[in-house]
């Protein structure tokens, strides 16, 4: 039993550190995607001051299309960013629950060989001491010279 306990315990620490390790996924992944917000606004606004400093005008359709292009491709990065951390998270959540299942299996098994260890015992207690180790003839199965006594 105190076996099945000590690998529960350590199938319950793998759980646990699975499941900070898919919080930590998480915030990572939102973490750099906010960095590329960031970028993509800086981006736009360079964007924005070359166009106005060369004397362009930022209503015009080609400036607008360039620009919008860059805003679809700084969320489109973005979103990846948040996507490969959730892909991450649920990696180490399935890691989790088999941690979980592990440590909960360990015990079921412990408990199964501590019964058939008692069984076991059991069986032998009986077979030294038990009914089956009775004398099974009364008389002697040797014959006198001089007849039956």
């Amino acid at each position: 039993m105190q076996e099945g306990r000590e690998q529960k315990a350590r199938f319950q620490y793998e759980q646990k550190v699975a499941a900070q390790q898919a919080d930590e996924a998480t915030a990572a992944s939102q973490r750099d995607a906010m960095a590329r917000y960031r970028e993509g606004k800086y981006l736009l606004s360079q964007q924005q001051a070359l166009i106005a400093g060369s004397g362009g005008n930022l209503t015009d359709p080609s400036v607008i299309d360039v620009m919008g292009d860059t805003s679809e491709r700084v969320t489109l990065a973005a979103q990846t960013d948040i996507y490969k951390g959730e892909q991450q998270a649920r990696g180490y959540n399935d890691a989790a629950k088999v941690a979980g299942y592990n440590a909960e299996s360990a015990m079921r098994a412990a408990r199964i060989r501590a019964a058939g260890s008692l069984f076991s015992g059991m069986s032998s207690l009986f077979s030294r001491f038990g009914e089956s180790n009775k004398k099974t003839q009364d008389t002697t199965s040797v014959e006198l010279p001089y007849g039956p006594r």
